[in-house]
């Protein structure tokens, strides 16, 4: 593994050649002050963006009204669903589906015994999410959020389970709590151990024919 970068990251999210971040630039009476770094796989360089390039990564076109619903942006957790509408869940677990014409669809809330999820991904029509206290996973019906199935509960393969990232029919979900990485086939539903660390992983992502996972000592090339 080659270390990238070791400043506190809020989020890792892919893009078409490359990664982008959130990252604490600095902390001042008032919090964070939170910028934002895109590493590009072309010319291998990791340089600060704007905000604005950011929200058209995380929120597409729609930043605007996302922005608008939710203040802490950065903690808002979002989906580009396939047909261009924007799914969104905030930090009480309540859901809006912003059309693509901007229109605010209120979607009732993703929540798992009053728990809200640490992270969420999209997969043929249903959300999927993560839900660390409790030591689940859960797919949704995207219309109607009822829980559709679990993976996990008591005798769970998750422990402190946090980032949820989709590939294909694969879920990798990090367990913070084992310093590891497992993958959840969403066809089986069979688990097995995919990477394990000898610290804390909270995110792992894939972009292109590279892996990243963000650890407790920062984020890592894997």
């Amino acid at each position: 593994m080659k270390k990238i970068f070791d400043g506190k990251i809020y989020e890792l999210m892919p893009k078409t050649d490359g990664i982008i971040f959130p990252y604490q630039k600095a902390v001042v009476d008032e919090g964070d002050i939170v910028w934002y770094k895109m590493l590009s796989f072309e010319n291998q360089t990791m340089t600060d963006v704007s905000e604005t390039v950011f929200w058209n990564i995380k929120f597409g076109s729609n930043y605007p009204i996302a922005l608008k619903l939710c203040k802490n942006f950065v903690s808002l957790k979002s989906i580009i669903l396939p047909n261009g509408r924007l799914f969104l869940c905030d930090e009480k677990g309540q859901v809006f589906i912003i059309d693509n014409d901007g229109l605010i669809n209120i979607g009732g809330e993703l929540k798992y015994r009053d728990e809200m999820p640490s992270s969420i991904a999209f997969h043929k029509n249903s959300i999927w999410a993560s839900f660390s206290s409790t030591n689940v996973l859960i797919r949704f019906n995207i219309n109607t959020m009822r829980a559709e199935l679990r993976i996990g509960g008591k005798s769970s393969p998750f422990n402190n389970p946090q980032n949820i990232f989709i590939d294909g029919d694969i879920a990798y979900v990090c367990n913070n709590s084992t310093n590891s990485i497992v993958r959840v086939d969403l066809e089986s539903y069979s688990v097995d151990d995919y990477y394990s660390f000898e610290e804390g992983v909270h995110s792992f992502i894939k972009s292109g024919s590279y892996e990243f996972a963000l650890l407790d000592s920062g984020l890592y090339l894997i």
